[in-house]
């Protein structure tokens, strides 16, 4: 089934530098070929898409892990104006519809504009161009059962330095699932007690994670670990209760399985050796986030 799928606008512009290009927060988590498309009359770099995915499942199962997806969607309508919308939302089958408009259930809609902030009178007047729309629950803003979103992205004249958007493009739907990007404050660097200088932020290593398919029982390698070459900092940091073991102690998470301390330039495997590790995450480049300097001796 066709799903509706809305980003970041990181989440295209990553993908699309690839030799493939599609959404990169879905190609972890389908084998490919991934099938998608743009809408109607949008520029390649909307952060809307059409996705086919085998069940909302899966759907609701990957817009939960992902990092660079805002919602993935059942789409009710799409249409150029608010007229065509209602007439798209009218002929959508109603057995399709009904069970989250049923009475004694409870629901929420949110209003998104890509490309511009939109002020709380504007929102109150897209809402009141919903009405058509038969909700017999009530409504919920805190817990609600059913979530719907209205996306807008207007061809405003001035839309924040982004490429122009060819035509106005309207689109309803209900939520089938949303990124828990709350996530990220929990794991932001500034929260953590102990933090080494190059320290990853904390967007950037779930992403990774996700695109090196990390799961428990996985073994991953970090070979630049950026501690330091000094055991002393390794395992003493700023004192007993400050180091490097303290980030997992706070957020309640397995320690690693061991700390290897050796030459890159020198590799301590073993020759021949195949197929050890599941994956294997490195930061960014030195001199890119952390100076780098030649600690060789001339010597040598």
């Amino acid at each position: 089934m066709w799903y509706f799928l809305y980003s970041t606008i990181d989440c295209w512009n990553t993908g699309k530098r690839s030799s493939n290009p599609s959404p990169v927060s879905l190609k972890v988590a389908v084998a490919p070929p991934l099938e998608w498309r743009l809408p109607e009359d949008h520029h390649p770099d909307s952060p809307f898409h059409f996705v086919n995915l085998p069940s909302e499942q899966m759907a609701r199962d990957i817009a939960g892990r992902s990092i660079l997806v805002k919602g993935i969607y059942e789409l009710w309508g799409e249409g150029r104006s608010f007229e065509e919308l209602e007439e798209a939302i009218n002929s959508y089958p109603d057995d399709r519809k009904l069970p989250y408009l049923a009475p004694g259930t409870t629901f929420k809609i949110t209003i998104e504009s890509f490309g511009k902030a939109i002020s709380s009178h504007e929102q109150s007047d897209r809402f009141q161009k919903l009405a058509f729309i038969p909700f017999k629950g009530k409504v919920n803003l805190r817990n609600p059962e059913h979530r719907f979103c209205l996306m807008d992205n207007d061809d405003y004249g001035d839309n924040n330095g982004l490429p122009p958007i060819v035509q106005r493009r309207i689109f309803f739907g209900r939520e089938v699932g949303a990124s828990d990007r709350k996530i990220l404050q929990i794991y932001q660097l500034k929260s953590r007690k102990y933090l080494g200088p190059t320290a990853m932020d904390a967007e950037m290593a779930f992403l990774m994670a996700n695109q090196a398919q990390v799961k428990p029982g996985k073994l991953v390698y970090d070979p630049l670990w950026g501690a330091d070459i000094d055991i002393r900092v390794v395992r003493d940091g700023r004192g007993p209760d400050c180091n490097v073991w303290s980030n997992f102690k706070q957020y309640g998470l397995p320690m690693p399985l061991s700390l290897l301390r050796a030459d890159n330039n020198l590799p301590p495997w073993r020759s021949g050796l195949k197929e050890v590790f599941d994956a294997i995450i490195c930061d960014p480049p030195y001199g890119v986030r952390a100076g780098d300097a030649n600690l060789v001796d001339a010597s040598f």
